[in-house]
């Protein structure tokens, strides 16, 4: 259910309080457009649209999209194409985010079926272009601003968990990557505003934090005032409701032993390294502009290991890159047996209208998918052999909720496991709040996923952590 999370985040919104208005709204894409959604929601909300579960019921149907690589535009066109021949009279078909980004113009012309296109810059004024539709049904300007405190916010999320977006926008110009031309330069939130939404989301319920950003390790490099990611810890460790700090996407190019120590020093933040590597052979990381070598790669990982004995490292591979040969692709396979990731992920190239890299050749498409497929099946196996020595383990488990396959079943994280992308913790027997945190006992481990029964009695589930 989607609830605004303080009331004080509606100050200077007027509602409008509309006989009849009500919003269906689909999120597609990554952690921040989730956040960027739950703005949506509650700028909605305060201007007197009330949520429905169901398209057919909602006078505005919004579509908030990703449009950072190719199977996400397909997919999101798939949504708006459907949700397009069900709409009925009087309905609005409203199409925001990333594709209108990087789209605008050519959507605008291709796709009548959407009453109204609107950018990422323009987000923050869905409600204004709803009022009154701006000439050709498209709104878009250059991203220059962060939905942050003065913009309602309903999450979408937990119970007992939640994002928190520290910045937008990136300064690393990756070959590959189309997402600086969508989001613009990097943009960070102050730090006393970030500690205030963190106090909110903790008040709200939230004992998990999940910092996103393009770049989090680059927060605050924009700022003048010294700003940094090792200093919004620090702020976030003085919040006595946040009990895990979780940080998602650390640019491996801008982490540096700085940071490593302000992680491996805090009192709440998780040993969670979220690196996405891309490659590891120094021709391919070349041509996809990466400023590490595969020595510098591999330095840095031993450094995570040496001072977080602990770290639970997460990486994302890319193969089939241009430039990419066999001999690149061997040596990409022995670096992932050699540091046996707990989390990993990877994905076949495809090159992206707009991009540098979709100016070279690259290797055939069905060779990048089976390296990818190889790639995959070789991580089933490291991860199936990291999760099997914790069977018997008690260890503390964010109670998420019934399992939803089954009211006999529940679900957990461990703090080893990010929402979303990482495995979840099964709960067979026993029964807790959702959004606590509880200890259980893991009975079985998978490849990806855990069992686990709750352990009854007293006990502090953080000193177990």
């Amino acid at each position: 259910m989607l609830v605004v999370v303080s009331i004080e985040m509606l100050t200077g919104w007027k509602d409008v309080a509309r006989k009849n208005h009500s919003y269906y709204l689909l999120n597609l894409g990554c952690a921040k457009n989730l956040v960027e959604g739950e703005h949506l929601a509650g700028m909605l909300q305060a201007a007197g649209y009330a949520p429905e579960p169901a398209p057919e019921a909602a006078s505005l149907i919004c579509v908030n999209t990703c449009g950072f690589i190719r199977p996400a535009v397909e997919e999101a066109l798939e949504h708006i194409l459907a949700l397009a021949r069900a709409k009925q009279p009087g309905q609005t078909l409203a199409v925001v985010g990333c594709l209108v980004g990087r789209y605008g113009r050519k959507l605008a012309r291709e796709l009548p079926e959407a009453d109204l296109l609107v950018g990422p810059g323009e987000a923050p004024r869905l409600v204004e272009h709803l009022r009154t539709p701006p000439p050709g049904r498209l709104a878009i300007s250059p991203p220059r601003e962060i939905m942050g405190l003065s913009t309602p916010r309903a999450l979408a999320t937990g119970p007992g968990w939640a994002y928190l977006r520290v910045a937008d926008g990136c300064e690393h110009r990756c070959a590959f990557c189309a997402i600086p031309g969508i989001r613009g330069r990097l943009r960070s939130r102050t730090l006393t505003e970030l500690a205030q939404e963190a106090t909110t989301l903790g008040e709200a319920g939230a004992l998990e934090i999940n910092l996103v950003a393009q770049d989090l390790s680059s927060y605050g490099l924009d700022l003048a005032d010294g700003s940094s990611l090792g200093k919004l810890i620090e702020r976030l460790d003085a919040i006595k409701l946040i009990k895990w700090i979780r940080l998602l996407y650390m640019h491996p190019d801008s982490l540096d032993q700085r940071l490593i120590e302000a992680i491996a020093n805090s009192l709440k933040t998780l040993p969670y390294f979220d690196l996405p590597l891309q490659h590891v052979a120094n021709r391919v990381l070349k041509a996809m502009r990466r400023r590490r070598t595969g020595a510098q790669l591999r330095k840095l990982l031993h450094l995570v290991r040496r001072r977080c004995p602990q770290a639970v490292l997460r990486t994302t591979l890319l193969v089939g890159h241009p430039g990419e040969r066999e001999d690149d692709f061997t040596e990409l396979m022995e670096f992932v047996e050699e540091f046996q990731f707990d989390h990993l992920g990877c994905f076949a190239y495809q090159p992206e209208a707009g991009t540098a890299s979709a100016r070279l050749e690259a290797p055939p498409a069905k060779l990048a998918r089976a390296r990818q497929r190889r790639v995959m099946a070789l991580q089933k196996k490291i991860s199936a052999a990291k999760l099997k020595p914790l069977k018997g383990a008690v260890l503390p488990v964010l109670v998420l909720g019934p399992h939803p396959e089954s009211e006999l079943l529940g679900l957990g994280r461990l703090a080893r496991q990010a929402p979303e992308v990482d495995g979840e913790v099964i709960i067979t027997a026993g029964q807790a709040k959702p959004g606590s945190l509880a200890l259980c006992r893991i009975t079985k481990t998978h490849a990806y996923d855990l069992e686990a029964e709750l352990v009854e009695g007293p006990g502090d589930p953080l000193s177990q952590a």
